[in-house]
């Protein structure tokens, strides 16, 4: 980690020697339910296993299953290392260009491993500190007018939870360059503005956009966002490295902390590099970028820059997201995102972990199962593979 190692060392517990790896499986299955795109959806799980049986994994989309070049890189590189040799796995994958997705995955299968291994949830071997974390939960973008922004704040509000992120109106970028898209500041503004007046000051609200916004009208909303006491200003830009500068010249002429950035296809040192040169106020990562090691990575170096971390979505493949944050300080990472304000648990297919949910004082509990405290249905993974 450089010069941003973190204040708390990792606790590795007499790991034997022969606690090492034997073998790395995938397996592509079919879920029985369908995508946004209305075509069969596919997951991929990861299966490590330790010479004395042991077993860890990660359940991981689809496009993360390696091709079979990539695969033998992988099981040649993972043979006989130990299960605690976390950090200089990830390194070792990173430095050889595994797409970030399929390293990811190996991470997460590899962390659940250790503490299977050790008999302790991830949380524990970073250092826990907390047992619930506050959640808040984000709007779909064009949702309506400014009045239904309103009222959906305002229910989640009475319905418990901590805070709620706002994203307005917003068009995508289109053909091969993909292009920011196309940004509507002065509805936004309208939208921003609704929500504050319906939930009054004292609730925490965020402000999120596709990063379409030129550099004038990201700062003419911040201003207001500013007089509006939102929590953060999330992507108001395009992500990309030419665009630093003008994020480095936003966050210091406003007083709404900038998150980004969500998108800069890199894992956690262009990151790093964003924080350090004060292009955002508040760092953004989550595991589908290289997996937990990285999240890590990120969290050391935001606390000692002393800035905060936001983690994607709880969603089907938050479980090493709830680890960290169980092992950080809320002013670090005060809230974790969730995608409904049901308390009611679901379970879906090949898992038999039903997932985490808010409880009645808006609040998620971390798992507290040995490794990543998600179980796998082998029985319907094996059902239901694609040869």
């Amino acid at each position: 980690m450089g010069n941003y190692a973190a204040a708390r060392s990792l606790v590795l517990l007499n790991i034997r020697e022969t606690a090492k790896i034997s073998c790395v499986e995938w397996f592509l299955y079919g879920t029985s339910r369908q995508n946004p795109e209305d075509v069969p959806d596919h997951r991929c799980a990861v299966r490590i296993t330790a010479e004395s049986g042991i077993q860890g994994w990660a359940d991981a989309p689809s496009w993360t299953m390696p091709d079979t070049a990539t695969a033998g890189v992988i099981r040649s590189r993972l043979a006989d290392r130990r299960v605690d040799s976390t950090g200089a796995v990830w390194r070792d994958l990173y430095e050889a260009g595994l797409p970030l997705g399929t390293l990811g995955a190996i991470d997460i299968a590899l962390w659940d491993l250790f503490g299977r291994v050790m008999d302790k949830p991830v949380h524990a071997l970073l250092g826990t500190q907390r047992q619930v974390i506050r959640a808040y939960i984000t709007t779909p973008f064009n949702l309506g007018d400014p009045g239904r922004y309103a009222e959906y704040a305002l229910a989640c509000r009475q319905a418990g939870v901590h805070g709620c992120k706002i994203r307005p109106y917003f068009e995508p970028g289109t053909g091969t360059g993909r292009s920011p898209g196309i940004g509507f500041p002065d509805r936004d503004m309208a939208v921003y503005q609704a929500v504050r007046e319906a939930v009054g000051p004292d609730f925490a609200c965020m402000a999120d956009h596709g990063g379409a916004y030129t550099f004038d009208e990201a700062l003419r909303v911040g201003k207001l966002l500013d007089d509006l006491q939102y929590e953060w200003y999330e992507s108001p830009m395009p992500e990309t490295e030419p665009w630093r500068e003008r994020y480095i010249a936003l966050a210091g002429q406003l007083k709404t902390p900038i998150c980004a950035p969500e998108t800069l296809p890199d894992s956690y040192p262009s990151r790093i590099e964003w924080l350090i040169s004060k292009a955002c106020d508040i760092g953004r990562i989550d595991a589908s970028l290289g997996g937990l090691t990285p999240c890590i990575e990120l969290a050391s170096a935001c606390e000692s820059l002393e800035a905060r971390l936001e983690l994607r979505d709880i969603g089907l493949d938050a479980y090493p997201h709830l680890q960290l944050m169980a092992a950080t300080s809320e002013s670090l990472i005060k809230y974790v995102e969730v995608s409904s304000l049901s308390c009611e648990p679901e379970i879906h297919p090949a898992r038999t972990t039903p997932e985490p949910t808010l409880d009645d004082q808006g609040y998620v509990s971390i798992p507290q199962a040995p490794g990543m405290g998600l179980e796998l249905d082998w029985d319907y993974i094996y059902a239901h593979r694609v040869h």
